[in-house]
């Protein structure tokens, strides 16, 4: 490894991205971003696209981050914020959407988030080598998401970013590479990564000597995460108040509002804000029973509150994981609704979603030919490992006492910082990351 060459894990993750850098004398450099929102090493995978005017022209910017938010929310409906949008990697049927005045790929609004964040760390594409391991899920968000088209698309990304050479490393392996260095490691790790699109399992063996590394035994995921338990609690109890259940007149019939939960995942209702849907849902208010619903879903779409719809959402399922009950007020987004929501009712809502993550879990234990009883501890990362219901499946499974936690939020780009600077100075030996 050359002199000048810096080891880079980029964690770009469905809700956040972090980066760390570790400097070729060994400094570790955990980048932070200060913005009007604060202080965080959380970097929001999303981007704010508008138009500048140009001679007469419009030409398109951007902002990501914490900064794409403070602009977001300054400007207002006249800004696009497109959130999530590593969900659409898989997606066959995703190619390129219309962006104000431009159409853009999934490839491009990613390259323009890392792009954002390498300007804010100040890393330099071309005074200093860079090797570069990036994390990636074990199974992709989507129903039928493409593996290869997404991991090829993820790698475009990257390259369009001035980010060539990226190797990619599992995202639960990579955090507990990074926990199999500490002093309280030890022997079978099963490793639980939850993200805002997907939930990540790796079985690894802590391997002897003073390097205190762990082998990846096996690994399995599902396309079930955070953003999954956020759609839930809207359809549940926003949805209601915007016109899911009601019914409008159609020549004289009563008809239920059409309404596919689907639409209303994070990345998916970015995409609404446009003139076909909005005067869709307009027409459907003009004959709808209950009309006060449909306005306010209309006044959502017009005013550009999706970010503050998914605040809100955020808020309440942080709540409930620390108390039983939370209300939802909308006053914060102008409506006069405030909606109360309790963690039983929450969890009688993701029922089917963390009977699937047990299966991934029982998964890959079945891959690594092992009982629940044989795993030695179990680390937890992700923000999603907070919720009790969750955190509930791991206790039964193996037990409170083999629990561990810590860093939830940049473990994996620590781990995969670890994997980049330990590849490049000869000190990994199990010749690939997965």
């Amino acid at each position: 490894m050359t002199t000048n060459t810096y080891s880079v894990g980029l964690d770009f993750g469905t809700t956040n991205t972090v980066i760390t850098t570790i400097t070729p004398s060994g400094e570790r450099i955990h980048h932070s971003f200060n913005s009007d929102l604060g202080d965080s090493r959380n970097f929001r995978s999303l981007i704010c696209y508008w138009d500048e005017d140009e001679q007469g022209m419009p030409v398109l910017d951007h902002s990501s981050g914490p900064y794409g938010i403070s602009d977001y929310l300054e400007w207002g409906s006249d800004q696009r914020l497109i959130m999530s949008m590593k969900n659409y990697l898989g997606d066959k049927s995703f190619s390129r959407t219309q962006i104000l005045s431009r159409q853009l790929s999934i490839e491009d609004m990613i390259a323009h988030v890392l792009q954002d964040l390498l300007a804010k760390t100040e890393i330099s594409l071309t005074q200093s080598e860079l090797n570069v391991v990036a994390g990636r899920p074990v199974v992709f968000a989507g129903a039928r998401a493409d593996e290869s088209l997404a991991l090829e698309r993820l790698g475009r990304a990257f390259e369009r970013a001035g980010l060539s050479n990226v190797e990619f490393a599992y995202e639960p392996a990579a955090a507990g590479y990074k926990f199999g260095k500490s002093g309280n490691a030890k022997g079978l790790v099963l490793v639980a990564d939850f993200g805002g699109g997907t939930s990540d399992f790796s079985i690894l063996k802590l391997e002897e000597g003073a390097e205190r590394r762990y082998k990846p035994i096996a690994h399995s995921g599902v396309g079930i995460a955070g953003d999954r338990f956020d759609a839930k609690i809207f359809d549940f109890a926003i949805a209601p108040m915007l016109g899911k259940g009601s019914s409008y007149d159609s020549f004289g019939k009563s008809v239920p509002v059409p309404w596919q939960p689907g639409n209303f995942m994070w990345h998916r209702m970015a995409l609404m804000q446009n003139k076909k849907d909005l005067q869709y849902w307009k027409s459907l208010c003009r004959h709808s029973y209950e009309p006060e619903k449909i306005k306010r879903l209309v006044h959502i779409i017009e005013e550009g509150l999706l970010f503050q719809i998914n605040r809100l959402v955020l808020k309440a399922k942080e709540e409930l994981s620390r108390q039983q009950t939370t209300v939802i007020d909308l006053k914060e987004i102008g409506l006069d609704v405030e909606i109360p929501l309790s963690r039983q009712e929450f969890e009688l809502c993701i029922r089917d979603e963390l009977e699937k993550i047990e299966t991934s879990i029982e998964d890959v234990l079945k891959n690594a030919e092992i009982e629940s009883g044989q795993i030695d501890q179990v680390f937890m990362t992700g923000g999603t490992s907070h919720t009790p219901a969750v955190r509930q499946i791991f206790i039964d499974l193996f037990g409170a006492d083999k629990i561990r936690g810590g860093n939830e939020f940049s473990s994996v780009a620590d781990g995969l910082a670890e994997m980049a600077f330990d590849k490049f100075t000869a000190n990994y030996s199990h010749g690939s990351f997965g």
